[in-house]
């Protein structure tokens, strides 16, 4: 792997690079950027960083960046310093031409300059290098699973369990103790130290502090995660960003609100999945015709759809199913890099749900479908849409 200019030198000496896609550049400095960010949260950078080497992935991303200048006739940045000034600006203010969507280069990769944009944190993710985030998100879904295993006696009844715990995370980006006890009523079973499995879950997927009473918290009026004051943005993509108010919780001794990870890989995208479930089960003239399965196989699909019929002998049978997979992220062109269908489930339409905020951004549905034809068999639309198809098509087959 080429060496990359490490602080304050000039150039690369190798030209062994991979083959220029302005994307990939993008995604190497975003997952180096997801590292040095951690760093500085932690205050701590680990051994090889004090010898002056920053993250590999910055380095790949400064390299490619630095061949790329030199073959537009661009001044490269002299500085890994230079670079992360870079950063903070949107796309089309560097000093170089990217190969970019033109609603993707009005992004930035940094929020300030000590935060990650949505972008940014969308490109890590798909680099896979933002290692604390993917530890915590790993070990959130294997204590999602494990806890609805465990208080299950069969595989049906732990599928039921894992969508309520999970649906519970997107509905509770804060919590105290004494919501914890309640949940713990609900799934009691315990492991050989006498620790509830639900506990284990929120351990992993929540941050504690002492709290004791009544305490007053900020959050989004729009989208409910928790803001540190009453001038602070919550920082959800696509929220309505609301003005804040304030909530109070009834603590015994502590309060409890989501880690980072667990906000940004599975509450925030999760709104749209939840939105989309309650809106076609909640809808009466659906009932008996449509069926809604969230989450199935532990989390194969988003949303299972079943469109039922029943038979001169009363039978209710499945005639028609339609499997979707919700997604919220800021770039369509990295979402199509990053998307597999999921195998193990037949369905006789496969759908990607967009949220309405998505949807509206300028060329975002064409762009997807443009980078997925030829390579994923799937319908793209978005939220709206998907429930006036649904409707649709019961109301045909009941006809």
């Amino acid at each position: 792997m080429t060496e990359t200019p490490t602080l304050g030198s000039a150039s690369p000496d190798r030209t062994d690079l991979p083959a220029q896609d302005d994307y990939l550049t993008v995604t190497m400095l975003a997952a180096g950027l997801a590292s040095i960010v951690g760093w500085r949260s932690r205050r701590a950078a680990p051994a090889h960083a004090a010898d002056g080497l920053l993250p590999a992935p910055w380095r790949v991303g400064f390299s490619r960046l630095w061949w790329t200048c030199s073959s537009q006739a661009a001044t490269p940045p002299c500085s890994d310093l230079e670079l992360l000034e870079w950063c903070t600006t949107p796309f089309t203010g560097w000093p170089v031409v990217l190969d970019l969507s033109e609603e993707d280069l009005q992004h930035a990769l940094l929020a300030g300059d000590a935060e990650l944009s949505v972008f940014a944190e969308q490109a890590a993710r798909i680099g896979r290098y933002d290692v604390e985030a993917e530890w915590i998100e790993n070990r959130v879904f294997d204590a999602l699973k494990t806890a609805a295993r465990r208080n299950a006696d069969d595989e049906d009844a732990a599928e039921r369990n894992y969508a309520d715990l999970r649906r519970f995370l997107i509905d509770s980006p804060v919590i105290t103790d004494r919501d914890l006890r309640a949940l713990e009523r609900r799934y009691p079973r315990t492991d050989a130290n006498q620790q509830t499995y639900v506990q284990q879950l929120i351990d992993v997927a929540y941050v504690s502090r002492p709290a004791s009473g009544a305490v007053s918290l900020w959050r989004c009026r729009s989208c409910r995660n928790p803001i540190p004051d009453s001038q602070a943005s919550c920082g959800t993509d696509g929220c309505a960003r609301a003005a804040a108010e304030q909530f109070t919780v009834k603590a015994l001794a502590a309060v409890f609100e989501q880690h980072r990870a667990t906000r940004l890989y599975i509450r925030d995208p999760g709104l749209v999945e939840a939105r989309i479930i309650d809106v076609i089960a909640g809808n009466a003239e659906l009932a008996g015709r449509v069926r809604v399965t969230a989450y199935p196989r532990m989390d194969l699909l988003d949303i299972l759809i079943e469109f039922l019929a029943t038979g001169p002998d009363g039978v209710v049978e499945v005639v028609q199913t339609w499997g979707v997979d919700a997604k919220d992220q800021a770039s369509a062109r990295l979402l199509a890099k990053g998307f597999v269908w999921p195998q193990g489930i037949d369905c006789d339409k496969r759908l990607i749900a967009l949220p309405m905020h998505r949807a509206r951004q300028a060329d975002y549905v064409a762009t997807l479908r443009a980078e997925l034809e030829g390579r994923v068999r799937v319908d793209v639309v978005d939220e709206e849409q998907l429930v006036r198809m649904v409707a649709d098509l019961a109301g045909r087959l009941a006809a």
